[in-house]
């Protein structure tokens, strides 16, 4: 991001500074000779903050589709982990925890695993089965302490 800064800010400076000499040229030929070194002067600066770029810098872990997944991966684990609170809360069942796993490959978004934490006083097979009818997720439930 630095690198666009630097850019965009060596960019801008040279077109004021070229703007500020067009002004100062004289008519005639000498004027069209001062404003072909201009030109040249503006397109070098356009070119030269890319000599400086360090393409290493960028390794694949920073790259945007990995990023784009981690996102993918975040809003599924938050969007599942809601979606069972709520229906589970609708059902007087109080949730301790749950703790979703979700990766992504290409297009798709696959669920690993899904733990529910809850008290001694819920049935396991109770909630697996309202979950599973509800939302279509086969769960693991765990009581809080085992």
């Amino acid at each position: 991001m630095d690198f666009i800064k630097d850019w965009t800010f060596c960019i801008c400076i040279t077109l004021i500074i070229s703007v500020i000499f067009i002004i100062l040229t004289p008519k005639g030929s000498v004027g069209k000779f001062y404003k072909i070194i201009i030109s040249i002067f503006i397109f070098i600066s356009f070119l030269y903050p890319l000599t400086e770029f360090e393409f290493n810098q960028y390794s694949k872990k920073n790259t945007l589709k990995n990023q784009y997944s981690d996102v993918i991966e975040n809003s599924v684990n938050i969007e599942v982990k809601n979606s069972i609170i709520n229906l589970l809360n609708e059902k007087n069942i109080k949730v301790k925890d749950v703790v979703v796993s979700a990766s992504s490959n290409k297009n798709e978004v696959t669920i690993n695993k899904v733990l529910v934490l809850v008290t001694e006083e819920y049935s396991k097979e109770q909630i697996k089965n309202t979950l599973l009818e509800n939302l279509g997720l086969v769960v693991e439930v765990k009581y809080v302490g085992d």
